[in-house]
C-alpha cells in the first residue's frame, strides 16, 4: 500500500505541475483564452444528438422506447483500457467479469448471467461486432479498438437480436474507412501495474481514399502487452510435510509420510510473473460507393493472442473442500496467506503447456451490402469466422504438478447471413423485416491429469497393505504422468425470419409492435472417460477382468479403466497434437450421439407518447430466450440428455427527457422481469470407472425467477466545459423456484430445494460516475481533466454449494462472491492544436482496491476465484496526421 499510495502522490505532483504550466500559460495571454472560452453570441453549449442502430433503423436514441447506454470512442479512450468488461461501469444494471481461469466474459444484465465456459453453452448477453454475432463467451471477449461506438441495451431483446438475448444486447460499431480524405494515427501507451509490471500498447490506423469519393480504404490495429501481476510464489500449506487423509489409511501416518522418489513434491513456483496479456488485433476494411444507391462494407478481421494462461486463487475455506485440506492443500485464508496475488501454477508440460499460455487465433470476414430503392433499403449482411483456441490452465492455485489441469483445444467456425428490409414511407406508418440464417460448428478436444487422485494411496494385494514393495506409499501417479482425452464434436444450424413496425396515431403518439420465429437445431457428439475396450496399451491394474480369477491378458480383458488415457495410443504427453481426435471412440467408457431442435417465437410491444419535443414517456412488454442445448462435459447418459430453453418475459416503463434548454439529459427505466426454465451450470460430483471421486459440470433447467428494479443515468453540463454524468442501477432478483438433483450419479442424493440462494450476478445496486472538465488554452489547445468511478456491492457466481448439497444443505459457497469494489480513475489529457497529437496521464482503480472479481466452485473438491487489477499508472502519447 506505501508503494501505492507513493505513486498516487507521483502522479499528483506530475498533475500539478500540469496545471502550473497551464496557468503560466493562461497568465501570458489572458485576453485570447478569454476569447477562446466564451462561447459565440447567442450560442449555449448543448448535449449531442446519439444515435441508435440497434432497432435496425437509425433513430435517436432519446426517441428509441428501450432502456440502452450509449458509449462512445472517445468514453472508452478515456478509460485507458480495451477490455470489453470496462462497458459494465459504464452502464446501470449491467455485472461483466472474467470466466475463473479464462479470457472470456462471465455475468450479465439485469440478474441473468453464467459462469460457464463450456463450449456448447449459450451466453445471456448477446455481444455483435458491425452486426456480426459471437456466439460464445471466449469468442466474446474481444479486443476494444477503433471503436466507433457501443449501444447497451438492457432487457430482452429476443424480437430484433434473438436468441442468446434474454438480458440484454451489448452492440461495438467500429470506424468506416473515410472516403475523401487520407488520415493516419498512431498511439504509444506505457505504464506500470501493480508492483511494477509494465504496461505496453502501441495503436495505428489510417485511411486511404483510393477513388476519392467512391472507395476508400482502411487499416486500425493494435498491439497490447501487459505483465502479470500474480507471482508463482505461493507454496501448499501443508503437503508433503502433512497430509491428513494418510491417517485413514492402515499403516499410514499423516505426518511426513515416506512418498515414493517419482513423484515429484515441490509445491512452489520460481515467482515468475504470471497473468500477462500479449494480443494482437487488426481490421483491414474497404468502402464502396459508386452511387447515391448502393454501397458495400467489407472488413477482414486478424487475433492473434498469445497471453498468459490466467491464474486462480485457492480459495477453498477450512470445512468447504474437504479432499483439498486433507491432501494438504489449504486455501489460502485457512492457510494464512494474505496476498491473493501469490498464487501457484503447475510445471507440467505433457500436453498442457501451461507455459504455452492461452493460444487463440481468429480469423474473420464480412459483408455488408446496402441498396438504396427509393422507399425501401435492403440490406445483406455475411460473414465468417474462425477461431483456434489453445487454452492450457491449472484450475487449483496450486503448483504442484498436477492436482487438476487441463488444456481445451478447439476449432469453432461461424457463419451468418442475414437479409433486412426496411421501409422509407412518408405515411404515419414503417416497419423493418428481415430472415437470418446461421452456422456454429465445433470441434473440442480436452486433455486432462487429475492428480489428486493420484496422491491417494492405493492398496497392494500383493503384500496387503498400502505400502509398495520399496516401502513407500504406493501411490498410482498415472493420472498425473498420463492424461486423460475426450472431445466433443457440436453442429448448430439456425435460421430466423422477424418483422417491427411502428405506427404513428399522431406526432406525439405511436405504437411499436414486432415478433421473430427462431429455429434452432444441433447435432451432439461427446466421447469422454474411461470404462471403454481394452487394447495392446492396456495395464494390469486399469482391467476390469472377464474371469476375475484368471490371470490377466488382452483376451481376459472386459474394459479398461484408464482406457481414454495418451498413453493407451502409445503416446507420452509431449508427441500430443491438440489438433486431432487421437483415440478411436471404442476407446471411451461414454459415447454419446444426440440431435434436438427447438422453435421459438418472441415479441415485443412499446407504446410511445411525447409530451413535447424534447420528452418521451414509454411502456413495453418484450420477451427473450437461451436456446437449448447439450453440457459438454457430461458424464454419463443421465446428465448428457438436453435441456430446454429458458424463458423470460419483461415488463418496463421508461421516462426520456433533454431538459434545462437540452444541458441535462436525464433517462428512466423501472422493469420487472420474470424467468422461467431457467438453465444453471454448476460442477458437480460424480464417480468414473475406477471408482474414483471426479466431477462433471453440467446444465439443468432447474426452476423460476423474478427481478425488479430501476435505472437511472444523466449527463448535465451545468458550465462551459464541464460535462458530468451518473448511472445509478437497482436490482432485487428472487428465485420463485430453484429445485434439483445436486448429484444426479449418486442415487443417495436426491432433489434439494435452493430457492432461498440468491442469484448470481445480481447484485443490489451499482453506481457509476463520470465528470469531464476542459480548459482551452490560448494556443488553441486544451487541457481536459477527467475523474470517474464504480461502486458495486458484493454478487454471488456460483447457482449453489455442491459439497453442502451433497449433505442435503442448500447454500451458496465460501468465499465464492464478486467482493465489493469501489474503483476510481482519473486522466488529464494535453490536446495540441488542431488535434494534431495528445499526451495523456491516468490513473487507474487509483484507491488500489483489492476485490474477488470472480469464483468457480469445483464439486466437494476446491473453491477457485481471480481478483481484479491493482492500482495502474501511465502515459500515452497519440499523433495525428492529415
Amino acid at each position: 500500500m506505501g508503494r501505492s499510495k507513493a505513486m498516487f502522490g507521483a502522479m499528483l505532483l506530475t498533475a500539478a505541475l500540469l496545471m502550473q504550466w497551464v496557468v503560466t500559460e493562461q497568465a501570458m495571454a489572458a485576453e485570447s483564452v478569454a476569447a477562446a472560452a466564451k462561447p459565440a453570441a447567442g450560442q449555449k453549449r448543448v448535449l449531442e444528438e446519439i444515435v441508435v442502430t440497434g432497432t435496425k433503423r437509425e433513430v435517436n436514441q432519446q426517441d428509441a422506447p428501450v432502456a440502452v447506454s450509449t458509449v462512445t470512442a472517445i468514453d472508452i479512450e478515456r478509460t485507458f483500457s480495451s477490455d470489453l468488461r470496462t462497458v459494465g461501469t459504464l452502464a446501470p444494471n449491467v455485472t461483466l467479469t472474467n470466466q475463473t481461469g479464462f479470457n472470456a466474459i462471465a455475468g450479465g444484465i439485469r440478474g441473468t448471467g453464467s459462469i460457464s465456459i463450456l463450449t456448447t453453452q449459450d451466453p445471456s448477453v448477446g455481444i455483435s461486432v458491425d452486426e456480426f454475432a459471437l456466439s460464445h463467451v471466449q469468442a466474446q471477449f474481444v479486443e476494444l479498438f477503433d471503436v466507433e461506438q457501443i449501444e447497451v441495451y438492457r432487457g430482452p431483446q429476443g424480437t430484433l437480436f434473438g436468441k442468446n438475448s434474454d438480458g440484454g444486447a451489448i452492440l461495438i460499431t467500429t470506424r468506416r474507412p473515410q472516403l475523401d480524405q487520407f488520415d493516419a494515427t498512431i498511439g504509444l501507451t506505457y505504464g506500470r501495474i501493480g508492483r511494477g509490471n509494465e504496461v505496453r500498447k502501441v495503436k495505428a490506423a489510417f485511411d486511404v481514399p483510393l477513388i476519392p469519393g467512391e472507395l476508400g480504404f482502411r487499416f486500425a490495429g493494435v498491439y497490447d502487452n501487459a505483465e502479470g501481476y500474480y507471482r508463482n510464489s505461493k507454496a501448499a500449506a501443508n503437503f508433503p510435510r502433512r497430509i491428513p487423509i494418510y491417517a485413514f489409511f492402515p499403516g499410514l501416518t499423516a505426518d511426513n509420510p515416506k512418498l515414493p522418489p517419482e513423484l515429484n513434491t515441490r509445491t512452489a513456483g520460481s515467482n515468475e510473473k504470471l497473468g500477462g496479456k500479449d494480443v494482437f488485433a487488426g481490421k483491414a476494411k474497404m468502402l464502396w460507393q459508386p452511387n447515391d444507391k448502393y454501397e458495400a462494407y467489407g472488413i477482414y478481421e486478424i487475433v492473434r493472442d498469445r497471453s498468459d494462461s490466467p491464474p486462480g486463487v485457492n480459495e477453498t475455506p477450512a470445512g468447504e473442500g474437504f479432499l483439498f485440506q486433507l491432501l494438504g492443500f489449504d486455501g489460502i485464508q485457512a492457510a494464512g496467506h494474505n496476498n491473493p496475488l501469490k498464487t501457484g501454477v503447475s510445471q507440467q508440460g505433457n500436453g498442457i503447456n501451461i507455459r504455452d499460455g492461452h493460444q487463440v487465433d481468429v480469423n474473420g470476414g464480412y459483408l455488408t451490402q446496402k441498396l438504396e430503392l427509393g422507399k425501401f433499403t435492403i440490406k445483406s449482411i455475411t460473414g465468417y469466422r474462425y477461431q483456434e483456441e489453445t487454452l492450457p490452465s491449472t484450475y487449483t492455485g496450486e503448483a504442484f504438478n498436477s492436482l487438476f489441469d487441463a488444456s481445451r483445444n478447439l476449432e469453432r467456425r461461424q457463419l451468418q447471413q442475414e437479409f433486412r428490409l426496411v421501409s422509407n414511407f412518408e405515411g404515419p406508418f414503417n416497419f423493418v423485416g428481415g430472415a437470418a440464417y446461421f452456422q456454429d460448428n465445433l470441434d473440442f478436444r480436452a486433455i486432462a491429469t487429475v492428480g489428486l487422485q493420484g496422491i491417494l494411496p492405493a492398496f497392494n494385494a500383493a503384500n496387503g497393505s498400502f505400502f509398495d514393495s520399496r516401502g513407500f506409499v504406493n501411490l498410482d501417479l498415472d493420472t498425473i504422468n498420463d492424461p486423460g482425452l475426450g472431445n466433443v464434436k457440436q453442429n448448430r444450424e439456425s435460421w430466423a425470419v422477424y418483422a417491427d413496425g411502428t405506427y404513428n396515431f399522431t406526432d406525439r403518439l405511436s405504437l411499436t409492435a414486432g415478433a421473430r420465429y427462431t429455429s434452432d437445431s444441433k447435432d451432439f457428439e461427446h466421447h469422454a472417460n474411461g470404462g471403454g475396450a481394452c487394447n495392446q496399451f492396456t495395464k494390469a491394474k486399469d482391467a476390469t477382468r472377464i474371469n476375475a480369477n484368471a490371470p490377466f491378458t488382452l483376451a481376459n480383458c472386459k474394459s479398461d479403466a484408464r482406457s481414454n488415457a495418451l498413453s493407451r495410443i502409445g503416446l507420452r504427453g509431449d508427441q500430443y497434437d491438440g489438433r486431432k481426435n487421437l483415440l478411436p471412440n471404442s476407446q471411451f467408457g461414454l459415447n454419446v450421439n444426440a440431435s434436438d431442435h427447438w422453435e421459438d417465437p418472441t415479441f415485443r410491444v412499446a407504446l410511445n407518447f411525447k409530451p413535447n419535443d424534447t420528452q418521451l414517456v414509454y411502456g413495453t412488454v418484450a420477451t427473450g430466450y437461451i436456446s437449448g442445448g447439450f453440457s459438454e462435459t457430461c458424464s454419463s447418459v443421465v446428465t448428457c440428455r438436453p435441456f430446454s430453453e429458458e424463458k423470460n418475459v419483461n415488463f418496463e416503463v421508461g421516462y426520456k427527457a433533454d431538459l434545462l434548454d437540452k444541458s441535462l439529459r436525464v433517462n428512466v427505466a423501472l422493469f420487472y422481469m420474470r424467468f422461467k426454465d431457467l438453465q444453471r451450470n454448476q460442477v458437480v460430483p460424480f464417480r468414473n470407472a475406477a471408482g474414483n471421486a471426479d466431477q462433471e459440470t453440467i446444465t439443468v433447467n432447474a426452476g423460476e425467477s423474478h427481478s425488479a428494479g430501476a435505472e437511472v443515468e444523466a449527463t448535465w453540463l451545468p458550465i462551459d466545459n464541464l460535462q458530468l454524468r451518473l448511472n445509478v442501477g437497482y436490482l432485487k432478483a428472487e428465485y420463485d423456484k430453484f429445485k434439483f438433483d445436486p448429484a444426479p450419479n449418486d442415487p443417495a442424493v436426491g432433489v434439494t430445494d435452493f430457492k432461498s440462494l440468491d442469484i448470481p450476478f445480481a447484485p443490489k445496486f451499482n453506481v457509476g460516475f463520470d465528470s469531464t472538465y476542459t480548459h482551452p488554452l490560448a494556443s488553441g489547445s486544451s487541457v481536459v481533466i477527467n475523474v470517474s468511478g464504480h461502486l458495486q456491492p458484493k454478487s454471488e457466481t456460483s447457482p449453489f454449494d455442491p459439497n453442502a448439497a451433497a449433505r442435503g444443505i442448500a447454500r451458496q459457497p465460501t468465499n465464492s462472491q464478486i467482493q465489493r469494489n469501489r474503483l476510481v480513475n482519473a486522466s488529464m489529457t494535453y490536446n495540441a492544436p488542431e488535434d494534431k497529437y495528445h499526451l495523456s496521464l491516468y490513473g487507474r482503480n487509483l484507491l488500489d482496491d483489492r476485490y474477488r472479481n470472480t469464483s468457480n466452485s469445483v464439486s466437494n473438491l476446491w473453491n477457485f476465484t481471480q481478483y481484479g487489477a491493482p492500482l495502474e499508472w501511465g502515459v500515452e502519447f497519440s499523433m495525428n496526421l492529415h
